[in-house]
């Protein structure tokens, strides 16, 4: 499987979204609790979390999940893949030798630029989503 051509091209998107999506997973709870005390909850993040908890059921910290998997499937995915795929463009156009920090930055750059272009519209919903909690019952 190395040394089929398809992979090689696949690989950097495939574990960059992968990568993503299992720190996603992870780091969910938290982010639902940054995003309530962005919209005025207070409190220490632990009370916050266990209000949610208590108030809303444990599965509430990973509401929006689906939409953090959209995201990381498509921003993740697209900016390490680009950034392999530029990097790779910049070392021929420097002759085989390795990039400068200043190359480098700038192939990151690019890419992450890029990515978000892919990535914006999934990270709208997945602050929507876990705003919901704290509208009233009937929006």
């Amino acid at each position: 499987m190395a040394d089929n051509p398809v992979w090689k091209a696949v690989k950097p998107f495939a574990n960059g979204g992968v990568s993503g999506m299992i720190a996603t997973c992870c780091i969910q709870p938290i982010d639902i609790v940054k995003v309530r005390i962005q919209l005025g909850a207070s409190g220490s993040p632990l009370g916050i979390a266990s209000g949610i908890i208590k108030q809303e059921g444990f599965f509430t910290l990973y509401k929006g999940l689906s939409a953090g998997l959209l995201r990381q499937a498509t921003y993740t995915t697209a900016r390490l893949g680009l950034f392999r795929i530029i990097t790779d463009k910049a070392k021929k156009m420097n002759e085989g030798k390795p990039l400068p920090l200043y190359q480098k930055a700038l192939c990151g750059l690019t890419a992450g630029g890029l990515g978000s272009l892919v990535g914006s519209p999934s990270d709208l919903a997945l602050i929507r989503m876990q705003a919901d909690g704290t509208l009233p019952v009937e929006q």
